[in-house]
Parts: structure tokens; sequence; C-alpha cells
């Protein structure tokens, strides 16, 4: 047989019985060979699909994978989700797992966290219980999260003791009673934490939790200070493989911002105290033509979803579009109208005791869908998206709203 016969022949073979690896493990099939609950979808996405509630999914994933991550609580405050943009602000993005049904695609709950880099470069995860779900779920994730994770934080905002006490009660009862394999709790106080120790040790009870107070902290860097701290010392070796930054600047590595980009990069939010709102970009431009910049990309990628009639991103403080594409309603009237929308969700959040999060709406009328939620990662900026009900769904609307990724 020839050397072009043998080589035929062996190619042949290769096609009728191909040599074939088995992998044992789906993660390590699918690149994902880590500890974490969720399956990754996109550099800010995880999904987590379950077939029982939330709460109790979470349970199950955390028992499984026991992965070591960070649960930052509020008390009296909505700083969490600040303390998160902080990060994201060093150069890293707040990023969401969601948790959907089996079979669906709406989210039963969006939690939010941020991945830290340790020394030895494995990331670690820091979520915050301040979730968007209903008020059932937000309670019964947050002491999950708080439950099973290696650190859990407390920001405590300026509370009467009676207050406080009450607040913390729930929390208590959910030490004593179990399971709770958290051994070590971090009270951090953003206001005069006068009364801080005596409730730190009434919280701790005979849990065997070692509960921890905190000198006050009023700015994330400080609050990240005092968890890096805290997180640090749990790891025992100084500078060990599992070490954290106590520096918010350090916590997550910096892109390198091209100079083009440099004039209108967002301000830093490290020193910003936690009770002010995120700040708005420095410099505003006209609105720009379609593609021309990274919102207006975003705003043409969200027009093309099937049935959108018109599509306006804007920032929520300053109530000033960012991009539009589509056609009528006009970019103006889209961000009064998703203004007011989104004042009117909070004030009743808060008014009904419900906390404050980043709210979501949809309403339907008998001829249209309208869509307005805020944008993953940039805290302040929100969408707002106008759909035909003879030609969209807005289920599927949601979903490929989800998938389309912001800027960076």
């Amino acid at each position: 047989m020839s050397t072009a016969d043998r080589t035929f022949a062996r190619r042949a073979e290769d096609l009728t019985a191909p040599q074939t690896q088995i992998v044992s493990d789906r993660d390590v099939y699918l690149g994902q060979n880590r500890h974490d609950v969720g399956r990754r979808i996109s550099d800010d996405q995880v999904e987590l699909f379950i077939s029982s509630d939330v709460a109790s999914a979470l349970q199950q994933e955390f028992t499984r994978h026991a992965p070591e991550f960070v649960a930052v609580h509020d008390i009296g405050t909505t700083a969490s989700l600040r303390l998160l943009n902080g990060l994201a602000g060093a150069g890293s993005k707040v990023q969401r797992l969601s948790v959907r049904r089996q079979g669906q695609g709406v989210a039963l709950a969006v939690l939010q966290f941020v991945e830290v880099p340790m020394a030895d470069g494995s990331p670690v995860r820091v979520y915050a219980t301040d979730l968007n779900a209903d008020n059932a779920t937000r309670t019964q994730v947050a002491r999950i999260l708080l439950a099973h994770s290696r650190l859990a934080v407390l920001l405590v905002g300026e509370l009467p003791p009676h207050a406080l006490s009450s607040q913390l009660a729930p929390l208590g009862e959910a030490l004593q009673r179990g399971p709770w394999p958290n051994r070590d709790l971090l009270m951090v106080p953003l206001g005069s934490g006068t009364a801080l120790a005596a409730q730190g040790t009434q919280l701790a009870g005979r849990s065997g939790v070692a509960v921890h107070v905190a000198p006050h902290a009023n700015k994330p860097r400080q609050v990240w200070n005092f968890i890096g701290g805290a997180w640090n010392r749990l790891h025992v070796t100084p500078g060990g493989p599992r070490a954290l930054p106590t520096e918010l600047a350090l916590a997550v590595p910096t892109p390198r911002v091209p100079a083009s980009e440099e004039a209108t990069r967002p301000m830093e939010l490290h020193s910003l105290p936690l009770s002010m709102p995120p700040p708005t970009p420095v410099a505003a431009k006209p609105m720009p033509l379609p593609g021309a910049t990274p919102w207006q990309a975003y705003a043409d990628r969200c027009a093309l979803i099937k049935g959108s009639l018109s599509c306006c991103v804007f920032d929520f403080d300053s109530s000033k579009p960012l991009a539009h594409a589509g056609g009528l309603p006009t970019a103006d009237r889209l961000v009064q109208q998703g203004t007011a929308l989104l004042t009117a969700m909070h004030d009743a959040t808060r008014a009904l005791g419900l906390g404050s999060t980043q709210s979501e709406a949809t309403v339907s009328t008998s001829n249209h869908h309208l869509l307005l939620r805020p944008v993953p990662g940039h805290p302040g900026v929100a969408i707002h998206l106008v759909l035909s009900a003879s030609l969209g769904n807005l289920t599927l609307a949601r979903m490929q709203l989800e998938r389309i990724e912001p800027p960076r």
C-alpha cells in the first residue's frame, strides 16, 4: 500500500471511530471548574435554575459547594449596594446571580455581588443581601446568605436603641435556632454605634457565633478596610494566599482607561459618604448619532428586541437621556415618565417598610408594554423600553434585555 493510501485509510478510520476523552466533571467540560453557586453566562451574569423555593435551593447549593464568601446586610440603612458599587468603581463589575424556575425565564430573585481576588488570585464573592425579590423571599435569602457566609457583615445605620433591638431580634432568633454554619459576624456602625457592643453580645447569645463590633465608618473605603481586616484575621496567616486587600482602591485590578475615555470617566466612589447617592458622569454631551457612543450602541441593541418601538437609556439622578433608539415616544418623554415611575416605586417601598432596592417595573395596556429597569453595573442609570403588545412578548423581551451586556 502506498503512503497516500495509508494516509487516506488512517483518516477514514479517524472519522468512523474518533478518539474521545471522557470528562467526569461537567464543570470541567464547560470550563467552569469552580465551587461557586450558579452557571456563568456572561462576564457579569450568573444563572441558577431551581425546582424548589429560592431560599431552600440556595441553602442546598451552599451546602453542596461550600463556597467562601462575604455577605453584607443592612440594618436601618441602604449602604450594602453602595459598598458593592464602590468596589465596582475600583475596577470590578457588579455582577448578578439570577435565580429562575426550571423551564421558565422570569427571575424569582436577583442577587448582586462583586468578585474580589485574594492574594493567590482566586476570587471571593461579596454579596449584598439587598436583592430583587418579593419581601418574604428577600428576608429568607438574606438569612441564608448570612448563615452560610465565611464572614457575615451587618451595616448598622443611625437607629434608636429600641428600633435597633427590634430589627436585630429576628436575626438573633435565627442564630439561636440554627442551623447557622457561620461562626463570625462583624457589625459596622454607620451611625453613632454607642449601644452596639451590648446589642452584639445580646445578638450572639449562646449561639457560639463570635460577634465583633468595628469602629464607626461612614465611607465605603472605611467599611471595606474593616471587612478586609476581619477576613484576614479569620485566615490566620498574615499576607497568606487567602488574604484580601484592605484598601478599597486595591481590592480589584483597575483596568487601563484609554485616553479618549478619560475625560468622561465617572468619579471614583471610594471617598463618598455612604449616605450620598452615587455621582453622575462629569461630562454631559449632546445626543449622539446611532452607534457613536457605548450607550448609543447599547440602546441600539436593545431596540432590536422584537416589538420594540422606542428605547431610552437615562441618568436617573439628573433626569437626562444618555441614548435613544427607535421612534415615539421621544427620549425626553421616556426620561420624564421613567423618572416619575422609579421615584414613585422607591417612595412606595419605603412607605410600606419593604426597604430600598433597585426597582424595576412592567406596565401593560391593551396596545403596549413598558419595561423599566436599572442597568446592571451602572448605579443611577436606567433603561425605558416601549413594546408593541401585538408584536412583542413581554416575558421574552425581559429575558432578552437581561442578556444584553451594557457598556463596561
